[in-house]
């Protein structure tokens, strides 16, 4: 299987929401929001030392859904061939054009890592335990508009259906004989005009489609949205919003700096 391909699949399976019983699947999505707010918080310190504890707290976190843990995993494990080539270019370059040393730089890439970490399984673990219906009705409590929030949504929503429909538009031109793992760097980018151009015909299509049903719905007619079921936030909710929020803390206050 190609490494375009399988990294496709990896993405799409990550992003994709999944029924479950788990503890994630019970929260409240707002207290997931807040968790997801946390760990980009504890993402941008800077010393290696907190970026470690920030990492710590981060899958500590994400520990009661091992589903998460998993599929951050499996993307983790797809994107090492992309980090290693970056890192060692930007190493490279740096310690030839830039006239930094090789630790320094080196220990930035292990930095940028160590975000991607950090990012990929807070963003999996909500992705994977909340549908955008919930995402919409936890925003319009926190008091924004969800006329606005149905466009961000509605793109998040749809990330795994476009990459699967590349991962189909892929087989499909194969099949046809299209040789897509040949050649050298410049070939092979100029043969995904193959893929690129029907997945974004079928995207603008499924937008008409998207558009026309919206409107045969009345979407937008009144200023305010009602919801089938209410959201509480209860005591799981509360226990584990101070949990995030305190590991953001702990990380910026109670770590020390470290290595910078």
């Amino acid at each position: 299987m190609a490494i375009e391909k399988a990294l496709l699949k990896r993405f799409a399976s990550a992003l994709a929401y999944e029924e479950a019983r788990c503890f994630y699947h019970r929260l409240d999505p707002r207290a997931k929001l807040l968790y997801l707010v946390a760990s980009l918080a504890m993402a941008s310190v800077g010393s290696i030392t907190r970026l470690l504890a920030a990492l710590g707290f981060a899958y500590a976190l994400a520990s009661p859904c091992p589903r998460a843990l998993r599929k951050t995993l499996h993307v983790l494990t797809g994107l090492a061939p992309f980090i290693a080539l970056t890192a060692l270019f930007v190493v490279l370059f740096s310690v030839a054009f830039g006239g930094g040393s090789i630790s320094e730089v080196v220990l930035e890439q292990v930095k940028v890592l160590m975000r991607i970490a950090i990012v990929a399984v807070a963003v999996t673990a909500v992705a994977l335990s909340t549908t955008p219906y919930e995402f919409v009705y936890a925003l319009v409590k926190m008091g924004f508009r969800y006329v606005y929030l149905y466009t961000l949504i509605i793109a998040v929503r749809f990330i795994p259906t476009v990459l699967n429909e590349l991962s189909d538009i892929y087989d499909a031109q194969r099949s046809r004989g299209l040789e897509l793992e040949k050649g050298g760097v410049l070939e092979r980018f100029r043969r995904l005009n193959a893929i690129i151009v029907p997945a974004f015909v079928c995207s603008l299509l499924r937008a008409r489609d998207l558009a026309e049903a919206l409107e045969l719905r009345g979407f937008g007619y009144s200023s305010k949205r009602t919801f089938y079921r209410a959201l509480k936030f209860g005591r799981r909710d509360t226990l584990f919003t101070t949990l995030a929020i305190l590991s953001a803390l702990a990380v910026y206050v109670l770590i020390p700096l470290g290595v910078a």
